[in-house]
């Protein structure tokens, strides 16, 4: 094969490839810059002319029209080509002026019910694999890609790597929220044999023995390939699944080049040892040059256009999760709206979602020493940890429906929670492994070194007091800022109340309103309310039943977090409306304040008030006459009480 002179793939003497040409009505309009980045495709389809039919349809009117460079059958012979490559085509939205895309004849994940092309009954065992993509940690059967259909893609994507400067390859679900190629392509093997050891190149594992790679998880699994995996060879890590990793062979074994499938998790050596260093680019990578895997999330999860060259803070969280692959389908997800610049496993995998200077949504409503907002001025790291647990019917630790090992669970007391006087009462948490933290502890020196304007290393639940937790009791913060920084503490302003006072609540940032009236009743426990409008603090209800005859029928304002789940389905509006409201049926909790209607949303104090004379406190923000505080004094066993006070109300702290 070769590429004429008007830029499409054509045969040679010998060749017993077949290549069409069609021409796509839709290629980009965008002029082509000079880096390309190779873009593998490969939705669902039964034949070769099938996946090209869309390509060579023209959009109805108002709608924009797609196209692909080139399709290859899974035959590795069959070659359709509709857009010359100088040109771009209509194929990866952020990419099309950039790109070449070419895509891979492929059932995608194999059904028990639909066209006999999907189906797993008329697949080998050992021609698929149990496995999760990168949008979705739910596991399905993904048959694997034909070695001639790989070997063909490899040799094309040679012939155009040096006349359309061809400087990186990309799956497309690596970079945007689709489902193919999926998990079954080896894109590290593919990125590896086409562009050799480049800056491209990530942190591979290693296996520790000779080992067997299998189609499921089981010692009694299909056998995928006969000839055994030798120690020292190099893979990566695909999903995990209990004590056991999906691997990729970034190496050819008994003449294959493409070799994926499952071993145990105690036959891969997972690299710790090595130094983290930040290129000028904002990327991590080691001492050797060899980066991460890097996975693009959602774009409503990081701000497209800003960036944050001088951060000022390092943002820890854990993920509540119990795998890698969970946490990446997550920030896949266009429903989730947040994302993270780092992702560090049990075992020391690295993901890199975004470079250092991309602003990206991990702290939420947030504030620190008068800064709010802090996904401006932050790094974000999250630790794969279930963190907080709860105690299952038989007295186990559980993560949702996932038992933690007792072995894997330390009970302590976030500062945040009252402390019982019963030590076995104690949550419990999933400890973090040394080998994640000392991976993560390097990454973090790494990054002090690289940026100088970082001053601050702080927990989620440090900036967002009202909602967060993470990454908990058992994380060593003061040892790290140590390390970092030369102290334990973190430093701040302290400041003193001049006068007893009450403190409103932090609700999303809004300064109190402290005009709105209490019913002269509080609304008992277990009563009924009909709910009309709901946040995350505060719902709008009217009482349909209840022991105080005084608020019958009265409609106000009372706290989402004392609401049980919905009772007894629905409750329409009686008000005549267009669209009439349905809304929830539910019951309070316990006795509480119920707030009058009014026109706004009421700020209720906290309960631990007042505060008197000297409690100490430092400041979130100042908005004229209001500033938000925390109170770092212990308050009715309560520490990290966050509101809002009069500004009059605060003095600088006296040093003796």
């Amino acid at each position: 094969m070769r590429v004429n002179n008007i830029h499409r793939l054509v045969t040679e003497e010998g060749d017993d490839f077949r290549i069409a040409y069609f021409a796509s009505p839709n290629p980009s309009p965008k002029p082509q810059l000079p880096e390309r980045t190779l873009i593998i495709h490969a939705p669902t389809s039964a034949s070769v002319s099938g996946a090209a039919s869309p390509y060579l349809q023209k959009p109805a009117k108002g709608f924009l029209g797609t196209s692909m460079h080139l399709i290859l059958g899974r035959d590795g012979k069959e070659i359709i080509q509709t857009v010359p490559f100088h040109t771009g085509a209509m194929h990866a939205f952020g990419y099309n002026g950039r790109s070449i895309g070419m895509q891979l004849q492929y059932p995608g994940e194999l059904l028990e019910k639909g066209h006999a092309f999907q189906l797993r009954r008329n697949y080998g065992d050992n021609e698929y694999i149990l496995a999760s993509g990168l949008s979705s940690s739910r596991y399905g059967y993904w048959p694997l890609y034909p070695r001639a259909q790989l070997d063909s893609l490899l040799a094309i994507a040679m012939i155009l790597k040096e006349p359309y400067n061809i400087t990186d390859v990309v799956a497309k679900d690596e970079v945007l929220a689709t489902t193919h190629p999926g998990p079954a392509f080896p894109i590290i093997q593919f990125r590896e044999k086409l562009l050799g050891i480049t800056d491209r190149s990530i942190l591979l594992q290693e296996t520790s023995r000779n080992v067997s790679l299998l189609g499921q998880p089981g010692e009694d699994r299909t056998l995928l390939s006969a000839t055994p995996i030798p120690p020292g060879t190099p893979v990566s890590v695909i999903n995990e699944k209990d004590e056991w990793y999906l691997v990729a062979v970034v190496e050819e074994v008994g003449g294959n080049p493409w070799l994926i499938g499952w071993v145990e998790k105690s036959a891969v050596r997972v690299k710790t040892d090595f130094m983290p260093v930040v290129r000028p680019d904002h990327y991590l990578v080691t001492a050797e040059g060899r980066r991460f895997q890097e996975i693009t999330p959602h774009q409503n999860g990081y701000e497209p256009t800003k960036r944050n060259v001088a951060p000022k803070y390092i943002i820890m969280h854990f993920t509540t999760g119990t795998k890698m692959d969970s946490t990446i389908a997550h920030f896949k997800s266009p429903s989730a709206g947040v994302s993270t610049h780092l992702l560090i496993g049990r075992d020391g995998r690295v993901v890199q979602f975004l470079p250092f200077d991309r602003i990206a949504y991990h702290c939420g409503y947030s504030w620190w020493e008068r800064q709010s907002n802090l996904n401006k001025f932050s790094i974000g790291i999250e630790l794969d940890n279930a963190g907080l647990l709860r105690k299952g019917p038989d007295g186990q630790w559980m993560s949702r429906k996932i038992v933690i090992p007792r072995e894997h669970v330390e009970q302590a007391v976030h500062w945040k929670q009252i402390r019982s006087n019963d030590p076995r009462r104690f949550p419990g948490w999933e400890k973090f492994p040394e080998a994640q933290l000392q991976v993560a502890l390097n990454i973090v020196k790494a990054l002090v070194q690289r940026y100088p304007s970082i001053v601050e290393i702080l927990g989620h639940d440090d900036v967002n007091l009202p909602n967060r937790y993470d990454p908990g009791p058992l994380f060593p913060l003061k040892q790290w800022r140590q390390e970092l920084f030369g102290r334990e503490e973190p430093d701040i302003e302290i400041f003193t109340i001049n006068r007893k006072t009450d403190l409103f609540s932090n609700i999303f940032g809004r300064l109190p309103n402290v005009s709105q009236k209490l019913h002269e009743a509080m609304l008992p426990a277990n009563s009924v309310v009909k709910v009309i409008r709901q946040d995350d603090h505060l719902s709008l209800v009217t009482v349909l039943k209840t022991s105080e005859p005084k608020l019958r029928r009265a409609t106000g304002w009372i706290r989402t977090n004392s609401l049980t789940a919905a009772i007894g389905g629905m409750v329409k509006s009686r008000k005549k409306k267009k669209n009439t409201d349905v809304v929830e049926k539910r019951t309070t909790k316990g006795r509480q304040q119920f707030f009058r209607r009014g026109k706004n949303p009421p700020t209720p104090k906290l309960l631990e008030g007042p505060f008197p004379v000297g409690t100490r406190v430092r400041i979130q923000q100042i908005k004229g006459e209001w500033t938000l505080v925390v109170v770092l004094d212990t308050v009715k066993g309560r520490t990290g009480l966050e509101g809002w006070i009069q500004t009059e109300l605060l003095s600088p702290e006296v040093i003796p």
